[in-house]
């Protein structure tokens, strides 16, 4: 029944209003959309990018990790998330059964899978002597095979892998400790990627190459990663 004084048929008439305004508002106009499309086109979307892990910010974050069993779990994060390049899903399915030697009889580890490599081709990454032997010095510690990346509870016991997503949460927590301007960005796990990337386009590598290393297979995805950041 409609009511002059306002009732449930005029607030039923306000709320169907309100929908069509939301559903049909000025910005859902085809020709408002058009004239976005064409501002994006023409000055490029703002875009979120992780925050480079560079050499320097690496060093300083090792420079925290002591000899405790979670400060040797979380160098080898950093340094192997800093020299294969890789996505957090991939750093933690790495295992020891991955670390081998390549065709030139150096340190190295076979990445199974990828984003880009579905199929589980495979691929032979380089890693430093360095990283190699904290390597075999961690296997040692927890385990002769397994995923190497762990979680450890607060009593200090292994869990058999370490999930993806607290990749970042570690990272975060590395930062924190470092007591950094309280502007700057968290790193998140992609900035293995970013840091790395502008390490070795600092350091002349063609962009061929820093591809290649970073498993990107189009230029136009790995400049997505470095142009907020290249002066």
């Amino acid at each position: 029944m409609t009511s002059s004084k306002g009732g449930p048929t005029t607030d039923l008439g306000k709320a169907v209003a309100s929908r069509n305004a939301v559903t049909h508002g000025p910005t859902k106009q085809p020709e408002v959309i058009l004239a976005i499309k064409r501002m994006h086109r023409k000055i490029g979307r703002a875009q979120q990018q992780a925050t480079p892990l560079t050499k320097p910010l690496l060093n300083q974050l090792l420079s925290n990790c002591d000899n405790s069993l979670r400060g040797l779990r979380n160098e080898v994060l950093l340094r192997l998330g800093y020299e294969t390049m890789r996505r957090r899903s991939e750093l933690c399915a790495f295992k020891f059964e991955d670390i081998c030697k390549g065709a030139n009889a150096k340190p190295a580890i076979r990445l199974n899978f990828s984003k880009t490599d579905q199929f589980g081709t495979g691929k032979i990454l380089p890693i430093s002597e360095e990283l190699f032997d904290l390597l075999e010095k961690w296997r040692g510690m927890i385990s002769q095979e397994g995923y190497i990346l762990r979680s450890i509870n607060r009593h200090g016991h292994f869990g058999s892998n370490l999930h993806p997503a607290s990749v970042s949460t570690l990272l975060k927590g590395l930062q924190k400790d470092l007591k950094m301007d309280s502007n700057e960005q968290p790193l998140s796990g992609h900035s293995f990627r970013v840091g790395a990337a502008l390490d070795l386009l600092e350091q002349g590598e063609p962009l061929e190459k820093i591809m290649l290393r970073g498993g990107w297979q189009t230029d136009s995805t790995a400049m997505k990663y470095l142009r907020n950041w290249c002066m």
